[in-house]
């Protein structure tokens, strides 16, 4: 005789089942996909003690045994979703960004860490010993519970104060997490409403129903669905029933946790021509604009053709708007669903670069000679023996002169004239110091002999320009980088390159303020 089992549970659905058993030979016929699990038909079960919120509770990192030994010569730090090197030490150690950048590659050697801008939620990074102990000390173990209050302790009748420790990043809720993808999502792969109304299964013998808020759809670029099941709370027999009757559907149950393995799983589920997970892009050579990505996707195998790639990146740093707007003119779309907000240029750049276009060799040394804020003569005859009483004079004519603490110096072309080499070589007998080109030299040799006679320190190479070691692009560009108190400001950077828009947007997005003397 038919029976009736209803059930309806914890997972937002209801199932209703008529289950009808033939006795053949004293034997039952049952799928064996639909057995029943007693403990998934369980009901919740009792929530844990709740921790009173006048109570103090401190928490602590656990280390393994493995890392006990490592952490007696420093401290051990366990990955958060949205964590990185840089905001770690800076925010946990009391670092400042200099600091933190002198560190980095320490940290990644002693931690066989190869990419710093992906480290996984729950790793387990080695902090060697810093100089500032004691503030990471005080910000290595953290007040969780919502206040504390504190009394002075001269006067214990006194009003108590109200203190909060909080994170200057905020990481995001697993639900705000979907909700964040949902609304990207939508458009990456549009959809008509159909696709995306709630799971509902009917047949002449049960009925199936999935709340929409705890289980969402999301839409396939091969016109399938997508069910979340963030917490894989389905039981199997429900996921059994959903695949035999609705193959189409297709369940994902991974963790919004980890936004990148989320993003993953969602992805592999969706249908695309093709989806590559760390992917670069490289524009130009010098300047060099690297762009970071965590997927790039491909809807299709024209998709290229139509400049219609998608580029996705679960980061919290966001890519600053005129790199956005460059990567959109290229064909690349970029989606961002868990970035913070995107930043404004300084209004006040603290650095400069200083762009030498003159092509001509004495164009070179006016322009450089103006960004190290230096006056000059030119074309001034200097005595190499000054008239004496026989009448006779000897004098050469430099074509820049200078003085500098103190320090007279002269700047000329070698023609290859032997007499004019002596001449200019007796001059640095009487004190000059002589910086003598030739003609072949170029912006890279015409700098390089002013500041090593100037005695300053600054080599030319491809140097990172760009926001750091962390962040979703880096900028490189050649030059000389010149530090130190003989330097104006403090610091510029020497250029001959030709900067396009893009990488002139970018150079202010980071504090860099652009010349041309």
């Amino acid at each position: 005789m038919p029976f009736l089992t209803e059930y309806k549970g914890t997972f937002s659905f209801c199932v209703t089942v008529f289950a009808v058993f033939f006795a053949t030979a004293g034997h039952a016929v049952m799928d064996p996909r639909f057995e029943l699990d007693t403990q998934t038909l369980d009901g919740p079960k009792s929530p844990a003690k709740q921790i009173r919120k006048s109570e103090r509770r401190i928490v602590r990192t656990h280390i393994s045994e493995s890392y006990e030994d490592s952490s007696r010569q420093g401290s051990v730090y366990t990955v958060k979703q949205g964590d990185h090197l840089f905001k770690i030490l800076m925010r946990d150690y009391g670092l400042t960004n200099d600091e933190a950048d002198a560190l980095i590659d320490k940290i990644r050697h002693e931690n066989n860490i190869h990419d710093i801008r992906r480290l996984r939620v729950g790793q387990k990074i080695i902090i060697p010993p810093l100089h500032k102990h004691e503030v990471a000390k005080s910000r290595h173990t953290r007040v969780v519970n919502d206040s504390i209050k504190v009394k002075d302790a001269k006067d214990t009748s006194a009003a108590s104060q109200t203190f909060r420790l909080e994170s200057p990043v905020v990481a995001l809720s697993e639900q705000e997490t979907v909700t964040r993808l949902k609304e990207a999502w939508d458009n990456i792969v549009p959809s008509n409403n159909s696709v995306l109304k709630p799971l509902t299964i009917q047949s002449p013998t049960f009925s199936l129903t999935l709340d929409p808020n705890r289980y969402p759809i999301f839409a396939t670029l091969d016109g399938a669905r997508i069910l979340l099941d963030q917490n894989a709370t389905i039981p199997p027999l429900v996921k059994s029933l959903i695949e035999e009757k609705d193959p189409t559907v297709r369940i994902v149950s991974e963790s919004p946790a980890n936004a990148k393995s989320f993003l993953a799983a969602m992805l592999g589920a969706a249908g695309f021509y093709s989806v590559e997970e760390n992917f670069n892009l490289q524009f130009g050579s010098d300047p060099k604009l690297t762009v970071y990505s965590d997927f790039k996707i491909e809807k299709t195998p024209e998709s290229v053709i139509k400049q219609d790639v998608v580029l996705l990146n679960c980061s919290q740093a966001a890519l600053p708007m005129p790199l956005d707007e460059f990567l959109k003119n290229e064909g690349f779309k970029v989606y961002e669903p868990f970035a913070l907000a995107k930043t404004f240029p300084a209004d006040n750049p603290t650095q400069r670069i200083f762009q030498i276009v003159s092509n001509d060799q004495s164009g070179i040394v006016a322009e450089v000679l103006n960004a190290l804020e230096i006056s000059y003569r030119n074309d001034r005859h200097i005595d190499v023996f000054a008239t004496d009483n026989n009448g006779i004079s000897l004098s050469v004519k430099a074509e820049r002169y200078f003085e500098r603490d103190g320090q007279r110096f002269v700047i000329t072309s070698f023609d290859g004239d032997p007499v004019t080499y002596t001449l200019f070589r007796i001059l640095e007998t009487k004190g000059y110091k002589v910086i003598m080109l030739e003609k072949q030299d170029d912006f890279r040799k015409v700098s390089e002999k002013i500041l090593s006679r100037l005695h300053i320190q600054g080599g030319y190479a491809q140097h990172n320009i760009g926001p750091g070691k962390v962040s979703n692009y880096s900028l490189q560009m050649s030059g000389f980088k010149l530090e130190g108190t003989g330097v104006p400001g403090g610091s510029i950077f020497l250029t001959n390159l030709t900067l396009d828009r893009i990488i002139r947007d970018l150079l202010k997005e980071n504090g860099y303020s652009v010349h041309v003397k």
